[in-house]
């Protein structure tokens, strides 16, 4: 238990150094502010999950995952390396957040692969979806969809 923990903070610490040296090109603004603060918060969980190409899911835990910019993620592979290798790049991901506070979102996105930054060997998700599955509006965060009176039930 103690080196799965060590290996997720020492993944934290250079998710951080990777993401300083790593560029940034957003195009959308997937992320807003909060949910940017949310994710990049080093004690909320957070999971990775898509489905396998024999079609079952799998769910990785990724702590040390990070806001790149407003339209990605990134990670190191300190923890978890093995599980984040076997993802093929350009398969598509969600990755959910939640804290103790009872605050989650939901992303979702293509997995771009692996690659090095600054020498650390990091993944990068470029997202297209967010949401927020907390009480009391529910609601697709990105892309925004208009809110529609119910005229007919």
């Amino acid at each position: 238990v103690w080196n799965r923990m060590n290996q997720i903070i020492i993944a934290a610490i250079k998710t951080v150094i990777a993401k300083t040296f790593a560029a940034k090109h957003e195009k959308a603004q997937v992320l807003n502010d909060w949910s940017r603060a949310f994710y990049d918060k080093i004690d909320n969980l957070k999971f990775l999950g898509y489905v396998a190409a024999d079609g079952y899911p799998v769910i990785i835990p990724l702590i040390q995952a990070q806001s790149l910019d407003r339209e990605h993620m990134i990670f190191s592979f300190g923890a978890f390396g093995d599980e984040l290798a076997e993802i093929p790049a350009y398969t598509p991901v969600a990755i959910f957040g939640m804290a103790l506070s009872m605050e989650d979102v939901l992303v979702r996105g293509v997995y771009q692969g692996a690659k090095r930054v600054a020498g650390i060997k990091v993944g990068t998700v470029q997202l297209d979806y967010a949401y927020n599955p907390m009480p009391p509006a529910p609601l697709q965060i990105y892309p925004e969809v208009p809110i529609e009176a119910v005229t007919e039930f």
